[in-house]
């Protein structure tokens, strides 16, 4: 018996790849789905959780004050103070005055000292 086996040689002249471009741009493109559809409920999860974080947070601004106003939060990256959610006391005539940067993860204010509330 001889100790060459001319099957595990290969062909000399096979350069091209296992598969073809139309299977690795679809291929490309399934995973790219795939990766959006597992990150995209994330994002919306962690905004929402934010958002209503933020909502609270800014309720307890203006409860503290601007007694007698609505609030509104806002999402801004190039506002006062940095990127964050944005406090807003809006007036029965709708003027809208800045309170606070809650910055981009909001938590529970500090509670206003007595000497605080009429600055």
């Amino acid at each position: 018996m001889s100790d060459h086996h001319p099957e595990l040689d290969g062909d000399p002249h096979d350069d091209r790849p296992v598969h073809g471009e139309r299977r690795r741009r679809a291929l490309r493109i399934t995973v790219f789905i795939a990766l959006g559809a597992l990150v995209l409920p994330l994002a919306l999860s962690a905004y929402s959780v934010a958002y209503s974080a933020a909502s609270r947070a800014c309720s307890v601004y203006v409860a503290n004050f601007s007694a007698g106003s609505d609030y509104r939060v806002s999402l801004e990256f190039f506002g006062d103070g940095g990127p964050g959610w944005q406090c807003f006391a809006v007036s029965a005539s709708g003027v809208a005055t800045p309170l606070a940067n809650l910055g981009l993860l909001p938590a529970a204010p500090r509670p206003a000292l007595p000497d605080e509330r009429d600055t």
